[in-house]
């Protein structure tokens, strides 16, 4: 029996972030991830199956398909060790969506892979990876280290342009990280706001206090907006920024 695959399809306009194709076509970004660990996929294959348009995933397992037309379209994911997708979206002007789940396949048995290299880094591969591509900006063991007697959250909030320290009024002396960006006002009234950010220690979800961290407790930082976070980082939340952090282990 095989394991029921999950499909979420996010069709977000974002006319700020991503340039019209034309009046009667869109540019679509489509993620895939693994159902169980949330990891990208590469090398899939994402297909407009009506349109016989299709593009493999990067390594972020993003996959750019452009001049899809306005309308309701039929996406096929295929990826070997996966059960393959069919799903039937509604595409309307550029979007970034949709998320496409893939369950393992019960019937394919993969051969073992043999890993080397030290055992002490390898979980920071995928910190190593990103930084290489450049798309967020990052902090490394070193930069941390040279920067130990300073707070956390005050060190982010100076380190990265998007983030703030901010006096956190729930915890007199003490600083909340957000980003730069403002919330708008509701019917013109009330105080104005920064929006928040989505916090990460070693790929699960942070939410204790950050000053609680010490910078030289951490092997690396990795901030984004949220339009240009990794795909399994970006969580259906109000918030505008993503903040990555790995221990040392």
């Amino acid at each position: 029996m095989k394991t029921p695959v999950l499909v979420t399809a996010l069709c977000l306009v974002s006319a700020g972030v991503l340039s019209a194709q034309s009046a009667t076509t869109s540019l679509v970004i489509a993620s895939v991830t693994d159902a169980k660990s949330g990891q990208p996929i590469a090398d899939a294959d994402v297909k407009v199956a009506d349109l016989n348009l299709s593009a493999k995933t990067d390594w972020s397992g993003e996959a750019r398909i452009a001049k899809v037309g306005v309308g309701q379209h039929s996406f096929q994911v295929v990826k070997t060790g996966y059960d393959s997708l069919v799903v039937t979206l509604q595409v309307q002007g550029d979007s970034i969506g949709p998320v496409f789940r893939m369950a393992t396949s019960a019937t394919t048995t993969l051969a073992p892979v043999a890993v080397t290299g030290d055992p002490s880094t390898s979980y920071l591969a995928e910190f190593e990876k990103r930084r290489q591509q450049g798309r967020g900006k990052y902090l490394t063991a070193a930069d941390l280290e040279e920067k130990k007697n300073r707070s956390l959250v005050t060190l982010l909030g100076q380190s990265f342009g998007g983030l703030m320290a901010t006096p956190d009024p729930s915890r007199p002396g003490h600083y909340a990280l957000t980003t730069r960006r403002g919330r708008p006002r509701l019917n013109g009234a009330g105080a104005d706001s920064h929006c928040g950010v989505d916090i990460y220690l070693d790929s699960s979800p942070y939410t204790d206090d950050l000053d609680a961290i010490h910078p030289s407790d951490l092997a690396g930082v990795e901030y984004y907006s949220i339009e240009s976070a990794p795909a399994e980082y970006r969580r259906l939340t109000d918030n505008c920024g993503v903040l990555i952090l790995w221990s040392k282990k």
